[in-house]
């Protein structure tokens, strides 16, 4: 599973605070191929926080899903108010994880698993409707 991380920053730095985190986390390991480029800033007069880099995250199973959204909701809770959004994007379909909470991080899980199963679908699709839960 192919996965692009953005990440919504207030105060700069925090794409490669990210990066760093997955990095060294145990329980991706060996799970996760991570990488990170630059992406665009938001157009002028675009609304938003700015997104300097693009983590980007090959997964080699579903399994290792559930350990990059625990992943990224635990390094959320290390950062510092406002703490930084991050939307996942594969597929077409992308879900912003703004939260640590257990249940709502097994939906963002499952909303992302359902849109793996149907690679082709289009956005707009069913099961590849963009997601946002706080």
């Amino acid at each position: 599973m192919d996965l692009a991380l953005k990440v919504f920053e207030v105060v700069g730095g925090e794409s490669e605070a990210l990066l760093r985190w997955l990095r060294e986390e145990r329980s991706l390991r060996g799970q996760a191929r991570i990488s990170a480029h630059r992406s665009q800033p938001p157009a002028p007069g675009e609304m938003g926080g700015i997104s300097l880099e693009v983590v980007n995250v090959v997964l080699s199973n579903a399994i290792a899903l559930s350990s990059l959204l625990t992943t990224i909701a635990a390094w959320r809770s290390s950062r510092p108010a406002p703490r930084p959004s991050v939307t996942i994007e594969a597929n077409g379909a992308s879900v912003t994880v703004e939260t640590s909470d257990p249940e709502i991080i097994r939906s963002l899980v499952e909303a992302l698993r359902r849109n793996d199963a149907c690679p082709g679908s289009e956005p707009g699709a069913p099961g590849a409707d963009p997601t946002s839960i706080s």
